[in-house]
């Protein structure tokens, strides 16, 4: 559409019937209307001479926009805002898992994202980490400043899997030993059920783990009515983590964990 900037067809509808509402209201057909999408949202803008106008005009191009952050850019099914890469979107969840897909790990060490093979692990000659170990760098060639580094964070499903799966020896050696004991220490999290907590955190579900002394203890009055909360709000998924990370195969389910809410429970919750 002219003058419109956005990144797919999924907003087609909506962008039709705000020009729809525009030319009721008034609008001089005349006078451009621009539109761009921008941080997720359909911002669209035009000017008119007549105050009162350009008020219902500012009111419309308000309803569009916040009817825009439900709907899919991709396909103009419901969605809601993302972060695509550092890039805030809208988009329903089918087309954010396309957009955010897993890392791979097949048994020949082949790591693949959307099918596609990027290295073998027996390829890296060098591995770098982020100081919080949520980042690495995998070098198939010795750095320099044209290498290229294969990068993964943390918040891709199976990140810890390849950090597991890495030889050791390949991070800085001062770093070794921190990232073996990692995964040498890990506990149960009573709240999501893998044993995953390293540090008093989950690096499966992201929790915080009970203490009765910090900032946990001012909003719950008991260790299970913070568990019951987390784990209530991981069945809920309003963000859609859980059906990402579906995919993710870090980390082990112990077997005895408990599911401390029912439905009742739930209702009451929501």
């Amino acid at each position: 559409m002219k003058n419109f900037s956005v990144n797919s067809t999924g907003w087609n509808g909506i962008i039709r019937q705000l020009l729809f509402e525009f030319a009721v209201s008034g609008w001089d057909i005349n006078h451009d209307v621009f539109g761009k999408e921008k941080s997720g949202e359909l911002r669209c803008s035009t000017y008119s001479e007549n105050p009162e106008l350009n008020a219902v005009i500012k009111n419309i191009t308000t309803k569009y926009l916040n009817l825009s952050v439900k709907t899919c850019e991709i396909c103009g099914s419901e969605g809601k805002p993302r972060v695509v890469q550092s890039w805030q979107t809208t988009l329903c969840l089918t087309h954010y898992l396309e957009q955010h897909p897993a890392i791979e790990i097949d048994g020949g060490l082949n790591v693949s994202i959307k099918n596609k093979k990027l290295l073998n692990l027996r390829e890296i000659v060098q591995a770098d980490i982020e100081y919080d170990l949520q980042k690495i760098w995998l070098y198939t060639e010795m750095p320099a400043d044209d290498a290229h580094a294969f990068c993964f964070s943390w918040q891709e499903p199976n990140y810890y899997l390849l950090l597991k799966t890495i030889p050791g020896d390949l991070f800085p050696e001062d770093r070794q030993e921190e990232i073996s004991k990692l995964f040498q220490n890990l506990k149960n999290c009573e709240i999501c059920g893998y044993t995953a907590v390293h540090q008093k955190s989950c690096l499966r579900c992201h929790h915080e783990e009970w203490n009765d002394s910090g900032f946990l203890a001012d909003d719950y009055r008991e260790r299970s009515e913070y568990i019951k909360a987390c784990q209530m709000d991981i069945f809920l998924d309003e963000d859609n983590y859980e059906k990402y990370f579906k995919r993710d195969r870090s980390f082990e389910k112990y077997p005895d964990h408990q599911i401390l809410f029912c439905h009742k429970d739930l209702r009451a919750y929501q």
